[in-house]
Parts: structure tokens; sequence; C-alpha cells
């Protein structure tokens, strides 16, 4: 439990330390945004193979440029899973991804 604590702070401590995407000024009209649900609640996102943070502090989606992406979800004791998205600009996504846990 309180290394998912300890993620969480890292990962927002980042977030807000390194501020908005290079060449732009936060969520843009343009930018896309994509909504993950799971089974496994802290299982953690990765986009275009960069750590993003933990799916449950992620409630309200991640914005991202228009165009071909993909997203990875990790968690100890369950199999990854691989999802290969091409968004619109301005479009709204929402997705449920499963985990299988991986049997002893």
């Amino acid at each position: 439990m309180l290394s998912r604590y300890c993620v969480l702070v890292s990962w927002l401590a980042c977030t807000c330390a390194c501020g908005p995407r290079p060449g732009s000024a936060g969520v843009g009209t343009a930018d896309a945004i994509v909504y993950i649900t799971s089974n496994v609640s802290d299982a953690q996102l990765y986009l275009d193979g960069r750590f993003v943070g933990p799916l449950d502090a992620l409630g309200r989606g991640i914005a991202v440029e228009p165009g071909a992406h993909r997203l990875e979800l990790r968690r100890d004791s369950y199999f990854a899973r691989y999802l290969e998205l091409q968004l619109s600009r301005a479009e709204h996504r929402r997705l449920a991804v499963d985990l299988a846990p991986i049997l002893p």
C-alpha cells in the first residue's frame, strides 16, 4: 500500500515539475482524451513506451495528440495488455481493458 502512494506522489511531483508537453500550453482543443477503466484499478499505464501513471490516479482521462499511439497496462502478477489506437482531433475515447492474472 505504501509503495502505491510513493509511486503516486512521485508521479504527481514529476507531472507538476515537468509542466505541459513541449510545444503545448496544456490540454489543447485538438487533443484527444482517452478514459481507461480496468479490473485492476492500480495498473500502470504507459503511452508510447513512456510511463504515465497508475490508472486510479487518472480518473479524468489523459490528453494525447491526435494520431497513432500504443497504450500498455502493466501490473505485477498480471499479463500486460497492449493496444494500438488511432485517435482523431478532439476525439474522446473510452476503453475497458481487463488484465488476466498469471496463475501460479
